[in-house]
Protein backbone atom coordinates (compact mmCIF):
# COMPACT_ATOMS: atom_id res chain seq x y z
CA UNK A 1 0.00 0.00 0.00
CA UNK A 2 1.17 3.57 -0.73
CA UNK A 3 1.73 6.53 1.77
CA UNK A 4 0.08 9.89 0.59
CA UNK A 5 2.85 12.40 1.20
CA UNK A 6 1.44 15.56 1.83
CA UNK A 7 2.82 18.95 0.93
CA UNK A 8 1.44 22.14 2.48
CA UNK A 9 2.63 25.49 1.18
CA UNK A 10 2.23 29.15 2.37
CA UNK A 11 2.04 31.98 -1.20
CA UNK A 12 0.45 35.13 -1.71
CA UNK A 13 -2.71 32.97 -0.65
CA UNK A 14 -2.55 29.82 1.61
CA UNK A 15 -3.45 26.74 -0.58
CA UNK A 16 -2.80 23.07 -0.07
CA UNK A 17 -1.27 20.61 -2.49
CA UNK A 18 -1.48 16.65 -2.06
CA UNK A 19 0.88 14.85 -3.76
CA UNK A 20 0.69 11.45 -5.59
CA UNK A 21 1.06 8.36 -3.70
CA UNK A 22 4.52 6.88 -3.09
CA UNK A 23 5.13 3.19 -2.25
CA UNK A 24 6.86 2.68 0.96
CA UNK A 25 9.71 0.95 -0.86
CA UNK A 26 10.40 4.48 -2.88
CA UNK A 27 10.11 6.77 0.42
CA UNK A 28 13.76 7.82 0.11
CA UNK A 29 12.68 9.74 -2.78
CA UNK A 30 10.55 11.67 -0.35
CA UNK A 31 13.78 13.60 0.81
CA UNK A 32 15.17 14.00 -2.82
CA UNK A 33 11.73 15.76 -3.59
CA UNK A 34 12.50 17.97 -0.72
CA UNK A 35 15.99 19.12 -2.10
CA UNK A 36 14.43 19.87 -5.38
CA UNK A 37 11.34 21.71 -3.55
CA UNK A 38 13.37 23.72 -1.85
CA UNK A 39 15.30 24.45 -5.55
CA UNK A 40 12.50 24.67 -7.04
CA UNK A 41 11.32 27.55 -4.78
CA UNK A 42 14.38 29.46 -4.33
CA UNK A 43 13.54 30.54 -7.99
CA UNK A 44 9.68 31.06 -7.12
CA UNK A 45 8.76 33.78 -10.48
CA UNK A 46 7.24 36.80 -8.55
CA UNK A 47 5.74 39.26 -11.93
CA UNK A 48 9.54 40.12 -12.38
CA UNK A 49 9.68 36.92 -14.08
CA UNK A 50 12.32 37.48 -16.95
CA UNK A 51 10.21 38.12 -20.01
CA UNK A 52 12.67 36.02 -22.72
CA UNK A 53 14.11 33.24 -21.66
CA UNK A 54 12.10 30.84 -23.50
CA UNK A 55 12.44 32.95 -27.12
CA UNK A 56 15.49 31.29 -27.21
CA UNK A 57 14.42 28.64 -29.07
CA UNK A 58 12.70 30.75 -31.75
CA UNK A 59 16.01 32.06 -33.07
CA UNK A 60 14.84 34.41 -35.02
CA UNK A 61 11.35 36.55 -34.88
CA UNK A 62 8.90 36.72 -37.93
CA UNK A 63 11.18 33.76 -39.53
CA UNK A 64 9.58 32.39 -42.78
CA UNK A 65 5.80 32.76 -41.70
CA UNK A 66 4.34 35.79 -43.68
CA UNK A 67 2.02 38.00 -41.82
CA UNK A 68 -1.04 37.31 -43.75
CA UNK A 69 -0.26 33.77 -42.81
CA UNK A 70 -0.06 34.37 -39.49
CA UNK A 71 -3.20 36.20 -39.01
CA UNK A 72 -5.11 33.29 -40.88
CA UNK A 73 -3.44 30.99 -38.60
CA UNK A 74 -3.39 32.75 -35.21
CA UNK A 75 -5.31 35.65 -33.27
CA UNK A 76 -3.38 37.82 -30.53
CA UNK A 77 -6.30 39.11 -27.75
CA UNK A 78 -6.61 39.41 -23.97
CA UNK A 79 -7.36 35.66 -21.87
CA UNK A 80 -10.23 35.25 -19.75
CA UNK A 81 -9.93 34.28 -16.69
CA UNK A 82 -10.93 30.76 -17.22
CA UNK A 83 -8.32 30.18 -19.19
CA UNK A 84 -5.36 30.72 -16.17
CA UNK A 85 -5.38 27.27 -15.74
CA UNK A 86 -3.80 26.65 -19.30
CA UNK A 87 -1.40 30.06 -19.07
CA UNK A 88 -0.31 28.51 -15.94
CA UNK A 89 0.83 25.29 -17.40
CA UNK A 90 2.00 26.91 -20.83
CA UNK A 91 4.38 28.87 -18.75
CA UNK A 92 5.66 25.91 -16.35
CA UNK A 93 6.46 24.01 -19.62
CA UNK A 94 8.00 27.07 -20.80
CA UNK A 95 10.20 28.01 -18.07
CA UNK A 96 10.56 24.93 -16.21
CA UNK A 97 10.67 22.00 -18.95
CA UNK A 98 12.79 20.00 -16.67
CA UNK A 99 10.06 19.03 -15.18
CA UNK A 100 7.58 17.97 -16.93
CA UNK A 101 8.65 14.59 -16.03
CA UNK A 102 8.41 15.12 -12.78
CA UNK A 103 4.91 14.00 -11.66
CA UNK A 104 4.93 15.40 -8.37
CA UNK A 105 7.02 19.05 -8.59
CA UNK A 106 5.10 20.13 -11.77
CA UNK A 107 2.17 20.25 -10.47
CA UNK A 108 3.05 22.07 -7.46
CA UNK A 109 4.79 24.74 -9.55
CA UNK A 110 2.07 25.07 -11.77
CA UNK A 111 -0.31 25.79 -8.65
CA UNK A 112 2.31 28.50 -7.91
CA UNK A 113 1.89 29.91 -11.32
CA UNK A 114 -1.92 29.79 -11.14
CA UNK A 115 -1.78 31.38 -7.85
CA UNK A 116 0.72 34.08 -9.28
CA UNK A 117 -1.63 34.90 -12.32
CA UNK A 118 -4.49 35.05 -10.79
CA UNK A 119 -3.35 37.40 -8.19
CA UNK A 120 -2.14 39.70 -10.90
CA UNK A 121 -5.20 38.97 -13.30
CA UNK A 122 -5.79 42.71 -14.33
CA UNK A 123 -9.09 43.52 -13.21
CA UNK A 124 -11.35 46.23 -13.79
CA UNK A 125 -9.51 49.30 -13.23
CA UNK A 126 -5.99 47.73 -14.23
CA UNK A 127 -6.95 47.70 -17.74
CA UNK A 128 -5.76 51.17 -18.94
CA UNK A 129 -2.18 50.04 -17.67
CA UNK A 130 -1.94 46.21 -17.42
CA UNK A 131 -3.07 43.49 -19.37
CA UNK A 132 -2.14 39.86 -20.43
CA UNK A 133 -1.90 38.31 -24.02
CA UNK A 134 -2.25 35.29 -25.43
CA UNK A 135 -1.85 33.97 -28.85
CA UNK A 136 -4.59 31.35 -30.08
CA UNK A 137 -4.21 28.84 -32.83
CA UNK A 138 -7.29 29.50 -34.66
CA UNK A 139 -8.10 25.90 -35.85
CA UNK A 140 -7.37 24.33 -32.83
CA UNK A 141 -8.90 27.01 -30.78
CA UNK A 142 -5.75 26.63 -28.24
CA UNK A 143 -4.20 29.32 -26.64
CA UNK A 144 -0.42 28.64 -27.60
CA UNK A 145 1.31 32.17 -26.39
CA UNK A 146 1.18 34.50 -23.35
CA UNK A 147 2.93 37.43 -22.17
CA UNK A 148 2.04 39.82 -19.34
CA UNK A 149 2.39 44.38 -19.92
CA UNK A 150 2.36 46.15 -16.95
CA UNK A 151 2.19 49.40 -16.70
CA UNK A 152 0.97 50.27 -13.32
CA UNK A 153 2.85 52.43 -10.64
CA UNK A 154 3.59 50.72 -7.72
CA UNK A 155 2.37 51.76 -4.53
CA UNK A 156 5.22 52.67 -2.11
CA UNK A 157 4.40 50.25 0.98
CA UNK A 158 6.62 48.58 3.45
CA UNK A 159 7.78 44.81 2.68
CA UNK A 160 6.28 41.76 4.68
CA UNK A 161 9.28 40.39 6.68
CA UNK A 162 6.95 37.37 7.26
CA UNK A 163 6.45 35.87 3.88
CA UNK A 164 8.73 33.82 1.51
CA UNK A 165 7.16 35.08 -1.34
CA UNK A 166 5.87 38.59 -0.94
CA UNK A 167 8.48 41.39 -1.30
CA UNK A 168 7.53 44.84 -2.67
CA UNK A 169 9.62 45.14 -6.01
CA UNK A 170 10.00 48.91 -7.73
CA UNK A 171 10.59 47.58 -11.13
CA UNK A 172 10.51 49.78 -13.83
CA UNK A 173 7.48 49.98 -16.26
CA UNK A 174 5.91 49.77 -18.44
CA UNK A 175 7.73 46.13 -18.19
CA UNK A 176 7.02 43.10 -20.55
CA UNK A 177 7.35 39.44 -19.01
CA UNK A 178 6.67 36.08 -18.99
CA UNK A 179 6.77 35.81 -22.80
CA UNK A 180 6.26 32.04 -23.27
CA UNK A 181 5.47 30.17 -26.16
CA UNK A 182 4.32 26.43 -27.01
CA UNK A 183 6.86 24.32 -27.84
CA UNK A 184 5.04 22.76 -30.70
CA UNK A 185 4.12 26.10 -32.14
CA UNK A 186 7.89 27.80 -32.20
CA UNK A 187 9.29 29.46 -35.22
CA UNK A 188 5.90 30.75 -35.96
CA UNK A 189 6.57 34.34 -35.27
CA UNK A 190 4.40 33.82 -32.23
CA UNK A 191 6.95 35.56 -29.56
CA UNK A 192 7.59 38.41 -32.32
CA UNK A 193 3.86 39.04 -33.03
CA UNK A 194 3.22 39.09 -28.94
CA UNK A 195 6.17 41.49 -28.05
CA UNK A 196 5.07 43.64 -31.20
CA UNK A 197 1.23 43.74 -29.73
CA UNK A 198 2.59 43.91 -26.50
CA UNK A 199 4.46 47.51 -27.44
CA UNK A 200 1.60 48.34 -29.60
CA UNK A 201 -0.43 48.40 -26.29
CA UNK A 202 1.97 50.43 -23.98
CA UNK A 203 1.85 53.02 -26.53
CA UNK A 204 -2.08 53.07 -26.31
CA UNK A 205 -1.29 53.57 -22.27
CA UNK A 206 0.97 56.73 -23.44
CA UNK A 207 4.03 54.68 -22.74
CA UNK A 208 7.19 55.73 -24.26
CA UNK A 209 9.20 53.00 -23.81
CA UNK A 210 9.43 49.07 -22.75
CA UNK A 211 11.47 47.14 -20.47
CA UNK A 212 11.98 43.87 -20.14
CA UNK A 213 14.94 41.31 -18.63
CA UNK A 214 16.83 39.03 -20.11
CA UNK A 215 19.06 36.42 -18.24
CA UNK A 216 22.63 37.28 -19.35
CA UNK A 217 23.51 33.92 -20.63
CA UNK A 218 20.92 33.90 -23.46
CA UNK A 219 22.62 35.33 -26.27
CA UNK A 220 20.21 34.25 -29.29
CA UNK A 221 17.08 36.37 -27.15
CA UNK A 222 19.78 39.44 -26.27
CA UNK A 223 20.61 39.15 -29.99
CA UNK A 224 16.97 39.04 -31.03
CA UNK A 225 15.79 41.76 -28.90
CA UNK A 226 18.71 43.87 -30.16
CA UNK A 227 17.36 43.38 -33.99
CA UNK A 228 13.76 44.46 -32.45
CA UNK A 229 15.82 47.97 -31.27
CA UNK A 230 15.96 47.08 -27.53
CA UNK A 231 19.62 47.67 -25.61
CA UNK A 232 20.87 46.87 -23.13
CA UNK A 233 21.24 50.16 -20.22
CA UNK A 234 22.92 50.68 -16.74
CA UNK A 235 20.54 50.32 -13.89
CA UNK A 236 20.36 53.29 -11.75
CA UNK A 237 17.58 53.73 -9.06
CA UNK A 238 14.87 51.57 -8.29
CA UNK A 239 15.74 50.40 -11.53
CA UNK A 240 19.21 49.48 -10.09
CA UNK A 241 17.60 47.38 -6.89
CA UNK A 242 15.09 45.29 -8.77
CA UNK A 243 18.18 44.10 -11.31
CA UNK A 244 19.93 43.43 -7.52
CA UNK A 245 17.24 41.19 -7.19
CA UNK A 246 16.92 38.98 -10.65
CA UNK A 247 19.95 36.52 -10.68
CA UNK A 248 21.74 36.89 -13.81
CA UNK A 249 20.00 39.27 -15.24
CA UNK A 250 20.41 42.40 -17.82
CA UNK A 251 18.00 45.30 -18.16
CA UNK A 252 16.93 46.20 -22.04
CA UNK A 253 15.01 49.57 -23.00
CA UNK A 254 13.21 50.25 -26.38
CA UNK A 255 11.97 53.49 -26.99
CA UNK A 256 8.27 53.29 -28.37
CA UNK A 257 7.66 55.05 -31.73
Amino acid sequence: MGKLIRLTFLSASSFVLYASALTVGNLHRSRHVSLNLNSCLKSFPTASTSAADIIDQEQDGIESTSISQFQNDYTIREPFYSELQVIASLVTSGFHPELDSNPILRPIRMLLELDRLQNNFPYPGDENRHLYLVCEAKKEKKVVGFCDVDARIPAKKKENPFSPFASTIYRPHPYFSDLTVDSNYRRKGIASALVEEGERRAKDMNCEEMFLGVASTNTVALDLYSNMGYEIIVPTGDILEFVKRQEGVRMLRRTLN
